[in-house]
């Protein structure tokens, strides 16, 4: 913890000191940031998204672009991909959020060919791209509700390499419970946590190696989904509920469930700049840091990460309000007494660890069939457009319902 009495500027003075050392260490290793919504914010400035991809080589409004992300000296980003959610109870409301959701991920693939830009899934990738002095660029879906109620738009997005989903965003949906935006929800699942078809879900996230992230969901869900889970779970941009008091942050009951213990989850919690999460009175970058500590502390300092929320809220803390501002973090923690070995973990280490432990358990269930579970509630299902269909079909079926 920052010491009392030290002022802002004291503060400035002794991160100085590890500047250089903090700089090093992120020309040496890949600094990654779990959570931008640098695609919401494209989709916002025109009527043609696709448009905006090559501006983000200049000067870009928000928080995020190629001059900052380089003078942050960053080494990869899950690029994240975010719709409103709205409330409901049989959430089979017409929407386009499937739509919507692959058009985002549209705008990170055509990202990824720019020139300062290169596609990761992998570890591996993220390292290879690092070694080009290329942005590892990977894809993370916030909220199940652009799912459209369907494993099979799940298995779909893993074909086109997104690399995680938040099973809910600010409302419930289909599969899960949500820890709402600060007032309490109603549930609408049993005990507030996972419906039947959400335990499928889990268990289709691990056979495909997608990362489970348990940042936005109900604290019920968060227990249910990592009882169910034989991969890692990540909190792709979460704090400590005991730092700041907010639904939104991981509680400590929670915290004792990961780790590197006996019958722990090896997941990862990434500490967020989100104001509201921080600090309710005056959010700073010593604040962040404090997570960051309190976190390690719980889970240990090989189970925590960095996640901006850039692009995604107002504003960040006072210190960290863009993508500039990632090495005066690293400056902060290393002046706290973190070893190197330590930071690196803490600057992507410790998610590339997570992400390699998810796709072991993908390899170890590459012999299992995908899941046929379907919402109970459709009614499209099994479809009902006989104009078409063979006469040995209409057949099967008129004997098949007459007999029933």
């Amino acid at each position: 913890m920052v010491l009392l009495g030290i002022t802002s500027d004291d503060a400035r003075a002794i991160r100085a000191v590890f500047r250089d050392r903090a700089l090093k260490l992120m020309s040496e290793h890949p600094l990654i940031d779990s959570h931008v919504d640098l695609p919401y914010v494209m989709r916002a400035l025109s009527k043609n998204p696709v448009e905006t991809v090559s501006a983000i080589g200049g000067s870009f409004p928000g928080h995020v672009d190629v001059p900052r992300m380089k003078a942050g000296k960053l080494g990869g980003v899950f690029m994240s991909c975010w719709i409103p959610c709205h409330p409901g109870d049989d959430f089979l409301k017409p929407c386009d959020d499937v739509r919507d959701a692959l058009e985002q991920i549209d705008l990170i693939q055509l990202l990824m060919k720019e020139s300062d830009f290169q596609y990761a899934r992998s570890s591996a990738d993220i390292r290879d791209a690092f070694k080009k002095g290329k942005f590892a660029t990977l894809i993370g879906v916030e909220g199940g509700h652009m799912l459209g109620n369907s494993l099979s738009v799940l298995r779909v997005w893993a074909q086109l390499g997104v690399r995680y989903l938040t099973l809910t965003h600010t409302n419930h949906n289909v599969f899960a419970s949500s820890a709402g935006s600060g007032d309490p929800l109603s549930p609408v699942h049993p005990g507030n946590g996972l419906s039947e078809l959400g335990k499928e879900l889990i268990k289709e996230m691990n056979r495909l190696g997608i990362m489970i992230d348990l940042s936005h969901v109900s604290d019920e869900t968060m227990h249910q989904a990592i009882e169910l889970t034989k991969a890692p779970v990540i909190f792709s941009h979460s704090n400590a509920r005991g730092e700041c008091d907010h639904p939104r942050n991981v509680p400590d009951d929670v915290l004792a469930l990961i780790g590197s213990g006996e019958g722990k989850n090896h997941g990862v919690v990434q500490c967020v700049f989100y104001p509201a999460f921080t600090d309710k009175v005056k959010p700073t970058l010593e604040r962040v840091a404090d997570h960051i500590e309190y976190l390690a502390e719980k889970v240990g300092k090989a189970h925590v990460g960095i996640a901006s929320d850039f692009d995604g809220m107002q504003h960040g803390v006072q210190g960290l309000e863009d993508a500039s501002k990632y090495p005066d973090l690293i400056s902060e923690i290393l002046a706290r007494g973190w070893t190197d070995e330590e930071v690196i973990g803490l600057m992507g280490g410790n998610i590339m660890r997570v992400m390699d432990e998810v796709d072991e358990v993908q390899r170890q269930l590459s012999g299992e069939r995908a899941s046929a579970a379907v919402y109970e509630k459709r009614t499209d299902v099994p479809s009902d457009w006989p104009d078409y269909l063979p006469d040995a079909v209409r057949e099967y079926l008129e004997d098949k319902n007459g007999s029933t």
